[in-house]
């Protein structure tokens, strides 16, 4: 997850990077410059990927557009081969064909763990030349996927002598770090699917509560009560038995009782007392046809204690090697046991015993890593959600003083309206971090917050200023009045507003001003912020601070029912609240927190 941030970070620079070019309002500034768009939905195909492949595909799909190069290829690292598995470009490459890693470009970056850059490959001594001679390859960057152990590379080509600007490079970069990250993510969860479904207890002492699980996968199992009936009725015996059996423990997991000898499911008998003490030691069958007669069991505790005559019990071993337990039959008369079609015959029925417990184990270890699956699957849709969602305000408000410096040129406005656009991206950085925090806060570790003391005034303005900017058409009247510093983590409560008052203009009536107040009442900070509009249902007022939840479930309104969510987690996070009312007047949610 840490990884996912540092890819968004990636992100962050390369817009930083864009405005500072449109700032110095450079005409000599070249080469392509790529749509956030196209860098989120590029970055966000390769974090969603289930396999490598996918990786290299969407790579192989969408760098060259989002890049704005004439070729792409995606080079895995092999020992110390280097090979070419995947490109998209105006000619052919080198598909398919594999290279001494000291011997050519891709090579070099995944040693040397740094990205490539060659402005002309017929001037670099890195680049083997006569493999370009005859491409359309004249400039290239190649940067590692994973700096600090590469697996692979990705290139970027020109079809003319280039020196890929700073942008273009981090863009490649970020695309590089997105692919480590997925690769890596796709690794730990192919290890831990493998490691569930054959994970099984080693331990000879399970817990208590292990055991009530034992007796109910057995008897689970729809072949056993026929089992047992086949081999009362093949031996003649009057009891048949699946048992539990440990280190201290024999459990009857699943019985048939015709000689009323008085066990059922879940009962237990001493482990002493029992041969399948001694069968788990061993893991060898024990069958006698008479007790009385045996010259190794005549004298033994066991048939003396239960009054049995005749006895056979087959170890039930796991696919792991582990004992489970044993299959078993009893009987106070002598019978026809100890023989080969008889033990053989028992010894198929708990091989099929064993086999059912462990499909069981890996279906249960199955479904378990679906479940987690689906949850990491969630969180990692509520990743891009939130960025999505928090991103939205600075982003528009970048895109608006970007179009404004296009279309007017420098005026006297400029200065300001360029302050708004740093602003902005700054809490763009800010909020990468907020992705973590709804991570701590969905896993029950909740908001960490940074704080110190300042001018929250300063801060909600700040906010205010960029929603302004962000729809110019709509009208925000704010009359915030806190006279004093208040020690809170500046940049989510930012953050937090921010979702009031996006929340507000996105839901609330258009041609009706979107109000502000804010004071300290009661040693406490309240902040209302206000809309009219149609007012929220009252069966909906409880859901709004879930994720992905709404006030109204209109298909028309944007946004994805996060703001609301985190604002909340933000507030809890500084020990206060937030609180909504809605009639046919006004919807008003109001921030309470205390001042210190």
């Amino acid at each position: 997850m840490a990884k996912l941030c540092e890819d968004w970070q990636w992100t962050i620079r390369t817009i930083s990077a864009a405005v500072a070019a449109v700032s110095a309002l450079s005409p000599q500034r070249s080469g392509y410059l790529t749509p956030l768009s196209s860098l989120t939905e590029a970055t966000a195909r390769i974090g969603r990927a289930r396999s490598v492949e996918d990786v290299v595909d969407t790579i192989r799909s969408t760098a060259r557009s989002v890049i704005g190069c004439e070729g792409i290829a995606f080079i895995r690292r092999e020992g110390d081969l280097c090979h070419y598995v995947e490109e998209d470009a105006i000619g052919p490459l080198w598909k398919g064909h594999k290279f001494p890693a000291s011997a050519c470009i891709s090579g070099w970056a995944m040693i040397n763990k740094q990205t490539a850059v060659v402005a002309d490959v017929a001037n670099d001594g890195r680049i083997p030349y006569e493999l370009y001679e005859k491409t359309f390859v004249k400039a290239l960057a190649m940067a590692p996927v994973r700096t600090d152990n590469p697996i692979a590379a990705i290139g970027a080509y020109w079809s003319h002598e280039y020196e890929p600007s700073r942008w273009e490079v981090e863009v490649l970069e970020a695309l590089a770090s997105a692919a480590a990250t997925a690769i890596e993510n796709i690794s730990l969860l192919s290890s831990l699917t493998s490691a569930d479904s054959h994970e099984v207890c080693s331990s000879e002492k399970p817990a208590e509560q292990d055991f009530q699980r034992d007796v109910e996968r057995v008897c689970a199992i729809a072949a056993v009560p026929a089992i047992l009936d086949i081999v009362l009725r093949m031996t003649g015996m009057g009891f048949a038995a699946v048992a539990r059996v440990t280190e201290d423990r024999w459990i009857a997991c699943q019985v048939l009782d015709n000689v009323e000898f008085g066990l059922k499911p879940g009962d237990e008998l001493a482990i002493e007392s029992t041969l399948c003490n001694e069968i788990r030691d061993h893991r060898q069958p024990i069958v006698f046809d008479d007790a009385a007669v045996d010259p190794q069991y005549r004298d033994h505790h066991t048939p003396r204690i239960y009054g049995l005559r005749s006895y056979i019990s087959i170890p039930i071993i796991l696919a792991n090697g582990q004992f489970f337990g044993t299959l078993c039959a009893i009987d106070p008369n002598p019978a026809k046991v100890d023989s080969p079609q008889v033990v053989g015959t028992f010894k198929l029925f708990a091989e099929l015993i064993g086999q059912h417990l462990d499909s069981g184990d890996r279906m249960a270890a199955t479904e378990a890593s679906l479940e987690r699956e689906r949850e990491l699957a969630e969180l990692r849709e509520q990743f891009i959600a939130v960025l999505g969602h928090d991103l939205r305000n600075p982003i528009a408000a970048v895109e608006a003083g970007t179009s404004r410096l296009l279309r007017d040129g420098w005026t006297e406005r400029s200065p300001m309206v360029l302050k708004l656009m740093k602003s902005s991206l700054s809490r763009m950085s800010g909020l990468v971090d907020s992705v973590m925090d709804l991570a701590r806060a969905r896993l029950g570790g909740g908001i960490v917050l940074s704080l110190s003391q300042g001018d929250i005034n300063e801060t909600l303005a700040q906010v205010v200023e960029e929603l302004r900017v962000a729809h110019p058409h709509r009208v925000i009247v704010s009359d915030i009045q806190i006279g004093q510093s208040i020690t809170a983590d500046h940049l989510r409560m930012a953050q937090l507003f921010s979702n009031l008052v996006a929340n507000a203009i996105t839901h609330g009536a258009a041609d009706e001003a979107v109000r502000i107040r804010g004071g300290i009442e009661a040693g406490q900070v309240e902040i209302c912020v206000s809309n009219g509009g149609k007012p929220i249902p009252a069966e909906k007022l409880d859901k709004l601070f879930q994720p992905f939840r709404r006030g109204d479930a209109a298909s028309s309104m944007q946004g994805l029912g996060l703001g609301l969510y985190i604002a909340y987690q933000i507030a809890q996070a500084h020990n206060g609240r937030i609180d909504v009312t809605s009639d046919a007047t006004e919807t008003c949610f109001i921030l309470r927190m205390p001042v210190a």
